[in-house]
């Protein structure tokens, strides 16, 4: 997200950049949403596991995130924001560019197709067209000036 809109200019970055965090964030509510349902979700036994099944499939790692943000957010001086903008803004490129082709080296987009009928491939196709429908209303009730005025970057 925060690539593609670094192509179009320095402020649709800025704007992918909030809209990919938004996205982030509720990445820790579907994750907790999904925790929620599994747990409370009969086994094949017919039991139902306890309210600490929850802790325990819940990925830790979105409450990391939430509080990194909030630090970074309300703790951190603007000055030294900008500090740390202008010294990674030189290597962000090289880290996008990384991590993409991480994440492509370890797809194996022939397996989501053939394994249990396809149904992991659809399963993923209708999460991200919910995904991006929701991410472009979010950002164009953000954005457009619908709910805020609309930002002067």
């Amino acid at each position: 997200v925060v690539a593609a809109g670094a192509i179009a200019g320095e402020q649709a970055m800025n704007v992918a950049v909030v809209v990919k965090m938004s996205q982030n964030v509720f990445i820790g509510l579907a994750a907790f949403l999904l925790a929620i349902w599994f747990t409370f979700k009969k086994n094949a036994t017919g039991e139902k596991p306890g309210g600490k099944e929850i802790w325990i499939r819940f990925p830790k790692f979105a409450i990391g995130f939430v509080i990194a943000s909030l630090v970074m957010s309300l703790l951190m001086p603007e000055t030294s924001a900008k500090a740390v903008t202008g010294i990674t803004k030189s290597i962000r490129g090289w880290w996008f560019t990384l991590a993409f082709l991480c994440i492509g080296l370890d797809t194996r987009f022939k397996e989501l197709f053939t394994m249990g009928r396809g149904k992991p491939a659809t399963a993923f196709l209708i999460a991200q067209g919910f995904n991006i429908g929701w991410t472009l209303l979010i950002a164009f009730l953000i954005f457009g000036g619908v709910l805020f005025a609309v930002p002067n970057y």
